[in-house]
């Protein structure tokens, strides 16, 4: 978006070719569903016995339309549950302040904080808990891009 180039603009023009092809395949974009981001985010422990590497998912909704959504292999392997779900909240919040820069260029800047939905207690805990991060050196990383 900084420095657009002929082939971004190729990019863009085989985009609107998609959509305009598949404008009933489902997703419903609202002109009247509020701006405010909100975002689920899981993660499975490990979901694939060869590698032994987690698999994160999140979507993020802007009012009630799908913005962004990814699910992809975690590029390294998590000790726990609770840490493969961490690095999934990472990721997801990556992405969310990533939006927030988007949306302010937009001049649709957010004013409240985003919402982040999790199903998992440990994860929230820690979150939640600066004296608990002494327990977990090694996704230090992740904990500091959470705060």
């Amino acid at each position: 978006m900084a420095s657009p180039r002929t082939t971004h603009y190729d990019d863009v023009l085989r985009i609107i070719r998609y959509i305009k092809g598949t404008l009933f395949y489902g997703l419903h974009y609202s002109t009247t569903s509020s701006l405010i981001l909100k975002a689920y985010f899981d993660a499975d422990w490990p979901d694939d016995p060869n590698d032994r590497r987690s698999t994160t998912g999140f979507c993020i909704f802007l009012g009630d339309s799908l913005l962004s959504w990814c699910i992809k292999k975690q590029t390294l392997v998590a000790r726990s549950s609770t840490e493969a779900e961490y690095r999934a909240l990472a990721d997801t919040t990556s992405e969310i302040l990533w939006l927030h820069w988007l949306l302010s260029d937009l001049e649709t800047s957010q004013s409240s904080p985003t919402d982040l939905y999790c199903d998992n207690r440990g994860v929230i805990q820690i979150a939640h808990n600066d004296v608990f991060h002494e327990k977990i050196k090694h996704i230090e990383i992740d904990c500091h891009i959470i705060c």
